[in-house]
């Protein structure tokens, strides 16, 4: 009891404790801060990884691709029972234009999916802008839909005008102030007369170019919302001509040219002819400097798709580009920009065709195929764990290398069965099968490192808190010299002093790192917020978020870190206390007695 009882007032009573409470605290700030951060870079990269490619990827290396992936992926998860969905993926390249703006190209890689299957295989619509966390997405979703996502966005934008001309809008009459917020098109009229910075002066152009295309889509999408039934008569029309025997050539352009000309009206192309877009390509939105991204291209407008068909019949001398019109339906992101920034999604069957990479047959014997349907990947999600975790990479390996084994059956029987076409044993030989994080190494691995490099810096640096506790627990030996004797004279025992140094030590390593885990929670959560206040008082740019990575610093806790950051305190508390704890157990009553 007697050593609780000292504990607490040496604790009390010697302010220089506080100054070892408050070096463990920092060190502990930092750590915690610095190491959630960059493990909130990792858990973002893996969630962004999982959202394009699932668990497990399987790559033709070959420019033919994957031959007969349906009947693998049957025969996969038939075999593999770790396996929950799977599914084919084309990724070529092409040019994107918009409609209507002749001087508009951007370059783009055009990713093939199946929808709805794509949401079963990776996390894919969590990131979506009409449908996010639909557990059925599709590339024709309801066009009401699309048209509350637009309103919504609105709102949005109409929020980010309130805050960045906040001062100009306070001097309108409280009439016009209403109407230019419902009418964001109207913007620049309305603050004509305002002197504006230039950087200002940019924004509020901007917004206002995105809210006359994103009305221009409205109209467009109320349009089409009218004319839907008068299409779906059309197209039913024109099913019952092609089977009509009766029906002549001319009838059935009639009723196409007919279809055609509703789809040029409502800019609505047919659901295999829908994109969706990723958020951040250039020229297509753009992002404050807060953060927020503003859309100039919505779900309604049309853009045109120039596919370099890289799949078969690829000549070094040109390329003929194959050319199709899309109507944008929604837009993804997964909050890595490097990925969204490049991304298309379309049909998974229009890219094959686009890419060249649909099977062929004998134009004399239809019956006959020339080359089989390939696709460029294939996606695995894997099961839980049977304890209800996420399976981590050791387990995704284990589950690839029985792939592999899957795969190469799967060859070796395909290859028996056409075993004079040359061309097919590279689309069944020559493929990779990764787990996400071995096909994200070269961007994880740095961070990682990076994060290990933190974390062995403020290690070194935590050295500074032990010799702290040393000098303090020290000094106070030294000072209780005479305390120490009495206690030893009246029956406390060598162990007993000991420990009373050694609970000193270890309630500064406690208390230090309590403190600190409070202080580097609420930083962390507010990170953002604090790089707002620092950026606004001082100009210090820590975090561009118009061209990083992500949009926001990661800002949730590492629990796990926290933990044993919270023991190495506690332990470099004790090993503080080593040598003085063992000064105050070797003193003889005798000696410290006499001590002045």
């Amino acid at each position: 009891m007697y050593k609780l009882f000292l504990c607490l007032r040496y604790l009390r009573s010697k302010v220089f404790a506080y100054f070892a409470v408050l070096g463990v605290a920092l060190c502990v700030w930092m750590m915690l801060v610095s190491v959630s951060v960059m493990t909130g870079f990792l858990n973002k990269i893996e969630k962004a990884a999982k959202g394009l490619f699932g668990d497990i990827v399987i790559e033709g290396r070959g420019e033919r691709g994957l031959a007969w992936y349906d009947e693998f992926i049957a025969k996969m998860k038939a075999e593999v029972p770790e396996v929950e969905a799977a599914g084919p993926f084309i990724l070529g390249l092409g040019i994107l234009r918009v409609e209507g703006d002749s001087d508009f190209r951007q370059h783009v890689q055009i990713a093939g999916i199946r929808l709805p299957d794509r949401a079963v295989e990776t996390d894919f619509e969590t990131g979506l802008f009409v449908q996010v966390g639909q557990a059925k997405p599709t590339f024709d979703p309801p066009l009401d839909q699309a048209t509350a996502a637009i309103k919504r966005h609105q709102q949005e934008m109409r929020k980010i005008v309130e805050r960045e001309f906040a001062k100009e809008l306070a001097e309108l009459a409280p009439q016009s102030r209403a109407d230019v917020l419902e009418n964001l098109n109207n913007l620049q009229f309305a603050l004509s007369a305002y002197e504006l910075s230039p950087e200002k002066y940019d924004l509020l152009a901007r917004i206002d170019n995105a809210a006359w295309h994103q009305s221009s889509a409205l109209a467009r999408l109320e349009i089409a919302r009218h004319k839907q039934s008068d299409l779906a008569q059309l197209q039913e029309k024109l099913r019952q001509a092609k089977a009509n025997p009766q029906t002549t050539e001319t009838e059935i352009e009639g009723i196409q040219e007919s279809i055609d000309d509703l789809i040029n009206l409502t800019h609505m192309e047919p659901a295999d002819k829908r994109v969706i877009l990723g958020l951040g390509i250039q020229g297509l939105s753009f992002r404050t400097e807060k953060g927020e991204t503003i859309r100039y291209i919505v779900p309604g407008h049309r853009i045109i798709l120039n596919v370099a068909p890289l799949g078969k019949k690829m000549s070094l001398s040109g390329i003929s580009m194959n050319i199709a019109k899309f109507t944008v339906i929604d837009d993804s992101k997964t909050d890595v920009s490097s990925i969204d920034d490049k991304l298309v999604y379309i049909p998974f069957d229009t890219l094959q065709q686009l890419n060249n990479m649909h099977a062929e047959y004998d134009a004399e014997n239809p019956n006959v195929m020339l080359t089989p349907a390939c696709c460029s990947q294939i996606h695995v999600k894997i099961k839980d764990l049977p304890n209800g975790q996420k399976p981590d990479e050791a387990d995704l390996q284990r589950i690839a290398s029985k792939i592999k084994g899957v795969w190469q059956e799967f060859a070796n029987e395909y290859a028996r069965k056409f075993p004079n076409d040359p061309q097919l044993q590279p689309a069944l030989h020559d493929v990779s099968i990764d787990t996400w994080r071995q096909r994200q190494i070269a961007v994880i691995g740095p961070i990682e490192q990076q994060r290990m490099l933190v974390i062995i810096i403020t290690g070194i640096m935590s050295i500074v808190a032990v010799a702290l506790i040393f000098v303090i627990l020290y000094t106070i030996v030294m000072q209780k010299t005479r305390e120490i004797g009495v206690l030893k004279a009246v029956g406390a025992s060598s162990w007993g002093v000991a420990s009373l140094f050694f609970a000193y030590g270890a309630a500064i390593g406690f208390v230090g790192s309590v403190i600190g885990t409070i202080a580097g929670y609420f930083t962390t959560k507010h990170i953002n917020a604090i790089q707002n206040w620092a950026e606004a008082m001082f100009g210090l740019h820590v975090w561009d978020r118009k061209s990083f990575m992500f949009e926001f610093i990661p800002n949730e806790v590492d629990w796990t870190m926290a933990c044993f950051i919270l023991a190495g305190s506690i332990l470099a508390g004790l090993v503080g206390a080593l040598i003085p704890a063992i000064r105050a157990a070797r003193m003889q009553p005798v000696e410290a007695l006499r001590y002045e």
